[in-house]
């Protein structure tokens, strides 16, 4: 029936401007009209049968919340932004030494000093005709016939006769951990209590005319490992999801940048926060051997300033800061302060003399934009580290001597993006990737490292 009244009206207005008759107009609206129209309803998009007429806002499609109005479009930014260098700056600066490679989960390496200039003395056994027998911390950098300091015995005319220093040559090593020393330039009033506790400088040796040769002395290098840790991370894409339309142009291949992104933060925090192990470990019901990498912040071999106060840290603690980590350590004369938040601010609120310490110049090295400080100690590239607060350590910094850091690959396990076949194995209906990397860290001549623990 509503086909046959379409048609009427159809042909009805088709013909007005040939015949016009407003009687047959008007007679078929009213025989419209007056039909039961109780199943004709109008509706967003259909025509269906049964309700009501209603009146609907015009809404602009399945992404819209149901109070937008009207087909107006959404200005969408479709660029994803990726890559983030100051995110992993541990990362790029053990990168930026090269990737070295080993063949065994346990990478051992060797970290060589030079031949150290001073020790302490731990206590005197006896002072005897101006010759002392000293307990002495690390007596191995001296040799027979060595000239040594004691710069902290230095009343004149008591302690030494003549001079500004007291000063003695290694006569003979009796027993492990103790030297003699004949007294030189001794005063009347010398007593074993003048040397417990006191620093002892190492000099030139002075040899008899007669001598062809004297003790021999070599340092044979100081060994550690790590192990290597297996970091990985898979990404997958169906095959309905590459053929549909999608708001941003979002494939598998942003999802492998993405993913890569977050390996390589991962990698971070493990050479951050590491700690070198290895066990076995049993997951349903399979036991299976893992090895975990060791980290800069749990290696206890690196120094550690322990009880920094922050509150109003003055420009005479920050100096003795860099008096600690340049000196004494045979390290590299710049080096790099990774600091959290609550580090980072209380070093920009320190008030420095630029005759002392020049700050606030920046420089961009390996992609990264650091505040450079210049002192007479060495300069020190400072930025803030989010990963630190991100473990909860604020008020803490690690500084580092890039030299002698360097990571290592496995042997044919370095940094790759691997795909994954499940279609023509039947597992499923996807494009998948793997990125892996067998890796572990190596940190050398410990000493020239720095942890600050700010409170």
């Amino acid at each position: 029936m509503v086909a046959l009244v379409l048609a009427v009206i159809m042909v009805t207005i088709g013909f007005v401007s040939i015949v016009y008759d407003p009687n047959i107009l008007h007679n078929a609206l009213s025989w419209l009209m007056n039909t039961n129209a109780g199943n004709i309803t109008f509706a967003t998009g259909t025509v269906v049968t049964g309700g009501t007429v209603t009146q609907q806002a015009a809404t602009g499609g399945d992404t819209y919340v149901e109070t937008t109005e009207y087909l107006d479009m959404r200005d969408v930014e479709t660029k994803v932004m990726l890559y983030k260098p100051y995110q992993t700056p541990l990362l790029t600066l053990i990168s930026d030494n090269g990737i070295g490679s080993t063949d065994s989960w346990e990478h051992k390496y060797y970290a060589v000093d030079s031949r150290g200039m001073s020790s302490t003395i731990t206590t005197a056994d006896s002072y005897t005709n101006y010759v002392a027998t000293l307990n002495v911390a690390d007596p191995t950098m001296f040799t027979l016939y060595n000239t040594v300091y004691f710069p902290e015995i230095v009343t004149t005319t008591t302690k030494i006769s003549s001079g500004r220093m007291l000063m003695g040559i290694v006569t003979s090593f009796p027993t492990t951990g103790k030297m003699t020393v004949r007294l030189i330039n001794y005063g009347n009033s010398v007593g074993t209590g003048d040397f417990t506790g006191a620093a002892i400088y190492r000099g030139g040796s002075a040899m008899n005319e007669t001598f062809a040769s004297t003790t021999p002395w070599g340092i044979l290098p100081d060994p550690d490992y790590n192990y290597v840790q297996i970091f990985m991370e898979q990404v997958e894409q169906s095959e309905y999801q590459t053929l549909m339309k999608k708001e941003a142009n979002w494939n598998l291949a942003d999802l492998k940048r993405a993913a890569i992104e977050d390996f390589k933060i991962q990698r971070e925090r493990t050479f951050l926060a590491g700690i070198k192990s290895n066990f076995n470990l049993t997951v349903s019901n399979e036991t299976k051997r893992f090895y975990t990498c060791g980290g800069f912040l749990n290696d206890t071999g690196i120094p550690a300033m322990t009880n920094q106060t922050l509150a109003n840290l003055d420009s005479g603690t920050f100096t003795t800061w860099l008096k600690t980590i340049f000196t004494g350590n045979n390290g590299s004369n710049k080096r790099f302060l990774l600091g959290g938040a609550d580090m980072i601010e209380a070093i920009e609120k320190v008030k420095i003399d630029n005759k002392w310490l020049l700050s606030k110049e920046t420089e961009i090295e390996i992609g990264i934009n650091w505040v450079k400080l210049v002192s007479t100690f060495g300069s020190l590239d400072v930025m803030y580290y989010e990963q630190l607060d991100l473990l909860g350590k604020e008020k803490w910094a690690i500084v580092i001597d890039k030299p002698n850091l360097k990571a290592y690959d496995l042997a044919g396990k370095g940094f790759n993006v691997r795909e994954l076949d499940y279609r023509s194995s039947g597992v499923k209906n996807v494009d998948a990737a793997v990125i892996e990397q067998a890796s572990t860290l190596a940190i050398k001549n410990k000493v020239t490292h720095h942890i600050i623990q700010g409170v």
